[in-house]
């Protein structure tokens, strides 16, 4: 693609942990520009580091689900903001190459280095048009799509022949086709940019549409260019990890650095630093331990998914389901950790430009997706593991 020798991963993770320095010291500035700026985004782009998830058909890597979450987690330890918008924007990568042939090379033929963001909530209509539909919508959380080139929209077809209802289905669109909203002021994650978009009429050819339920299967037109294993992953189950990654490493992150603080930092009222003190020495362990835990559980289940479709099998729906319930507990055992932490900083830890109450308001942030949510998954999975109707369709 660019002329670059492949990278192994180990360099990419490297690479990945060399900007760690300077995404913490960035971390304030991005928060008040409600955006990731620039130069980091110049920074992932030298480092290949947005060609993980890309079919090796248009100079991509292809690296496994294991090594997409590691790379995430390794960026959050710097900034979780940063590390939600290059998980989600990676991914997008993944989610193109099961498009038809002819919508990649829209994407990348045109220009190899291209960004996608989405918004993959079902929102607007399509309107049936000559070789295509007239799209309409407004779709919100579109995280990164300040430097975005393309964009992925989840939107409503009318009912094929008439029968049924609206058919959910995802469109590929050029980022200057929308109208992008500046809603973005929030408590958490607010580096992350994710402003809504709107589409008006906007024309969208047949190729450059795919049916969410042929990608909800693991399906998808792209399988026939893009073969390796990757690309036959089911959509919704998988789709969590490019943000429970950036939890793993918010966590992580925060726990390095207190433990770096307690060190050194000198008691008020008695002799010694906190580091000897037993109850922080209690804290840190019960925090090293879920996040240890967490990383286990979302580790196995990435290994037990590309394990699955190496070995040529289809994806069961007891594993989607499984898989959702320790993303979301994983994440539940992330934001312990976090809490733990945070009540354990005094009154340092909610100045602005510290790192643990960024921490702690990203942690929530991210807790609070409806695609983390324990509240949904952990239902969810009782449900199915009892023998009843799962009444949320997001495995």
């Amino acid at each position: 693609m660019n002329g670059h020798r492949r990278p192994t991963f180990e360099e990419l993770r490297q690479r990945a942990d060399a900007l760690v320095p300077r995404l913490r010291e960035r971390a304030q500035a991005a928060e008040i520009a409600r955006r990731v700026p620039d130069e980091t985004v110049r920074e992932l782009v030298a480092a290949q580091l947005f060609e993980v998830q890309k079919p090796a058909a248009f100079g991509g890597y292809e690296l496994g689900l294991v090594e997409f979450v590691e790379l995430v987690a390794e960026l959050g330890r710097g900034c979780g903001s940063t590390a939600w918008v290059y998980g989600v924007t990676a991914e997008r990568a993944w989610l193109l190459a099961k498009f038809p042939e002819r919508a990649q090379r829209d994407v990348w033929d045109r220009n190899p280095a291209a960004l996608i963001t989405s918004s993959i909530t079902p929102d607007g209509k399509a309107v049936p048009a000559e070789g295509g539909y007239r799209v309409t919508g407004h779709w919100r959380f579109v995280s990164g799509i300040d430097f975005a080139d393309w964009a992925v929209f989840c939107t409503w077809l009318p009912p094929v022949a008439g029968a049924g209802g609206p058919v959910a289905t995802y469109v590929v669109v050029p980022v200057a086709d929308c109208e992008i909203i500046d809603t973005w002021h929030v408590a958490g994650l607010a580096a992350t940019g994710s402003r809504d978009a709107r589409l008006t009429d906007v024309f969208v050819p047949m190729h450059r549409l795919a049916a969410t339920a042929e990608l909800r299967a693991g399906g998808g037109p792209g399988i026939s260019l893009n073969a390796a294993p990757l690309f036959k992953l089911p959509l919704i189950a998988i789709n969590p990890y490019a943000i429970v990654a950036p939890a793993l490493g918010i966590a992580t992150g925060a726990l390095e650095q207190y433990m770096e603080a307690a060190r050194t930092r000198n008691l008020v009222r008695a002799t010694g630093t906190l580091a000897q003190q037993q109850l922080v020495q209690l804290r840190v362990a019960e925090a090293a331990a879920e996040i240890e835990a967490a990383r286990a559980l979302i580790l196995q289940d990435c290994r037990e998914a590309m394990a699955t479709v190496e070995r040529g099998a289809e994806v069961s729906v007891d594993q989607r389901i499984h898989w959702r319930r320790n993303q979301g507990f994983a994440v539940k055992l992330l934001t312990a950790a976090i809490d733990r932490l945070f009540a354990a900083s005094g009154g340092r830890g909610i100045y602005l430009d510290h790192y643990m109450q960024r921490s702690f308001r990203d942690m929530h942030a991210a807790a609070s997706h409806l695609g983390l949510s324990w509240d949904v998954t952990g239902t969810m999975w009782g449900q199915h593991a009892m023998g009843l109707p799962v009444d949320n369709p997001s495995y």
